[in-house]
């Protein structure tokens, strides 16, 4: 009876133990999960715009996703080239999810959750300094068409107005194969894609490097923004009115540009 009982609490023990690991599993996994969350949307937003760009044919299109490349400032991560006779594509993308909201020329866009809004790089801009790293890489080739396009996730909804791609990730597809004019010589399609592998610095540590930098502008850009200072030119930021509403605009306009939402 003893035994019987011994085993009874032996067991009841050994699920609870089980039980608390299982527990303490489950809570390391959400705190993970919420200190990753951005690395990991953004991860799964370059896999499935990787997928839907497989859909070219192979023929006539070369992808190349994860550059980096070197610029002025250090590096700048490209997530997906597009080569082709058509142009070169060059592609960001924003696996959001919100109301979108911006313009070709702001400084910030801002992302709407429910009322809760926060900011973030304008990525039409983002996506130029990786243009002009590309035509860094190909100073042989002065003048090559090169196309950007920003992707954003379908459970985002898009209120923006540009003259640039700004499209979901089902129609990047269709935006490069609206490109039919043949302004890339064949021969020269191959010379580029090896041009841009080379010039590709992706190491581990490169990559480190790169993410350790863009917290840091990130992180000064928004202390001087927070001070009243513009991260662009230090001039003072004062509340100004335009046809979408009230934001917050660089005193030394129009020589600064600079914006963020209110």
């Amino acid at each position: 009876m003893v035994n019987k009982e011994c085993y009874i609490w032996g067991r009841m023990m050994l699920n609870l133990i089980f039980d608390l690991w299982y527990l303490w599993a489950l809570l390391i996994l959400a705190g993970f999960f919420k200190i990753f969350k951005p690395v990991i949307k953004g991860w799964l937003g370059e896999k499935t715009i990787a997928l839907y760009l497989k859909m070219l044919p192979q023929d006539d299109y070369v992808i190349i996703n994860d550059v980096i490349l070197p610029n002025e400032s250090g590096t700048t991560q490209i997530d997906h080239i597009v080569v082709s006779v058509y142009g070169i594509f060059v592609i960001e993308t924003k696996n959001y999810t919100g109301w979108i909201y911006g313009s070709e020329k702001s400084a910030q866009w801002t992302l709407n959750i429910y009322g809760k809004k926060s900011s973030f790089m304008n990525p039409i801009r983002q996506n130029f300094a990786h243009i002009k790293a590309i035509e860094s890489s190909l100073s042989d080739y002065p003048g090559v068409p090169i196309i950007p396009i920003i992707a954003f996730s379908a459970n985002c909804d898009l209120k923006v107005k540009t003259t640039t791609h700004v499209v979901y990730f089902h129609r990047v597809v269709q935006v490069i194969r609206k490109y039919k004019e043949k302004v890339i010589d064949p021969a020269d399609v191959s010379k580029i894609v090896s041009l841009l592998r080379n010039a590709d610095i992706k190491t581990y540590e490169t990559k480190k490097e790169h993410v350790e930098l863009v917290k840091e502008k990130k992180t000064a850009f928004e202390n001087a923004a927070a001070g009243g200072a513009c991260p662009k030119c230090g001039g003072l930021l004062i509340e100004r009115n335009g046809n979408n509403g009230s934001f917050i605009g660089c005193s030394n306009y129009p020589k600064c540009r600079f914006t963020k939402a209110m």
